[in-house]
């Protein structure tokens, strides 16, 4: 593991470094990309004294994404990812991989077989279309992004307004320690036009022990070239563990030829199962908080990207008559897209 983590830190920055060159020499079939992002970060306010002040420069992420084009209908993807240590004021390093997998198009239909982004929040956040700034609300609390499986999506009716997306996945996810169950999720979507997106989500976990997990999520969604909002519930079932439940609601509109202003609040209607482990915007585990996100995204071209933005995390009573002290996260984010 020791080895593998630092040769893909030197792989995926060498080749990031020269992402643009190695896809202009390289096969027709290779398609090479990469981005980054990162934060100048201040905390002036937080809920465990600890940490109150912190500041520092933080890489995110940074993904090197090798695209294949293996025929008229196959194709795969591999991808490594390297990110700094999510703690504040930790600034680590690991890399690992993020997609391998392979797949083939039957008509409008893709099938996906390997290590790939699972369905709980895939449209969600093509949808949202900000992952660099803030990670989907479910995902932000620690539900898996990836798995390893098999997957089929494609439409359920002839004009396309009704579609589907299933997955068999046995919970077994680069870097991490599962593997020992299976997970069952299927979604439907309906577009109605263009503009509008209805989903419907729903998942099955099986876990070693006596507690599986069940996961519904409902989300709706509007764009149009100028803004885009979007609304979603989601409940997990976690039985013997405590569950995770939450409400969000996001809104983006264009202001400018290259500038857009950003808002959105998550409200977890059960504390943070995962809390302080989460990272960069960990959250108290003992009571129930609402998250506001607002930034002004400045696009400088069409690879690069600055937003000033402020996340605020006030929570609700603990239960023990405390209310913890409200976290006020002051960001400076800078994207940088070649893919």
């Amino acid at each position: 593991m020791w080895f593998r983590n630092r040769l893909a830190i030197v792989v995926t920055l060498a080749l990031a470094g020269a992402g643009d060159a190695i896809g202009a020499v390289g096969p027709s079939w290779l398609d090479v990309g990469w981005l980054a992002f990162g934060d100048l970060y201040a905390v002036p306010s937080y809920h465990d004294a600890a940490y109150e002040d912190a500041a520092g420069l933080v890489m995110r992420r940074a993904y090197l994404t090798l695209d294949a084009d293996l025929g008229e209908q196959w194709y795969g993807r591999l991808r490594f990812e390297a990110n700094q240590a999510g703690a504040f004021e930790d600034y680590g390093m690991e890399a690992d991989f993020k997609d391998l997998y392979v797949g083939r198009d039957f008509g409008e239909h893709r099938l996906t077989i390997g290590l790939a982004p699972t369905l709980t929040f895939d449209l969600i956040e093509d949808f949202w279309g900000l992952r660099y700034l803030v990670r989907t609300p479910m995902d932000l609390q620690g539900l898996p992004s990836r798995d390893t499986g098999i997957a089929l999506r494609g439409p359920l009716t002839a004009d396309g307004r009704f579609r589907y997306r299933v997955m068999l996945g046995d919970g077994d996810e680069f870097g991490t320690d599962s593997g020992d169950g299976y997970k069952f999720m299927t979604a439907m979507s309906w577009h109605p036009d263009s503009q509008w997106t209805v989903d419907l989500f729903a998942d099955y976990e099986s876990l070693p022990g006596p507690a599986d997990r069940t996961t519904v999520q409902g989300f709706v969604g509007y764009a149009t070239d100028d803004f885009r909002w979007g609304l979603q519930y989601s409940h997990q079932d976690r039985e013997d563990d405590p569950p995770v439940e939450l409400a969000s609601g996001f809104l983006v509109a264009r202001v400018g030829a290259r500038s857009s202003v950003i808002l959105r609040v998550d409200r977890l209607l059960e504390p943070s199962a995962e809390g302080d482990g989460i990272d960069y915007l960990p959250f108290d585990p003992a009571a129930k908080a609402t998250m506001v996100v607002g930034g002004l995204e400045i696009r400088f071209g069409e690879h690069y990207a600055l937003t000033p933005n402020v996340v605020v995390k006030r929570y609700d009573d603990n239960g023990a008559g405390e209310r913890p002290e409200t976290d006020l996260h002051l960001r400076l984010t800078l994207f940088l897209d070649f893919e």
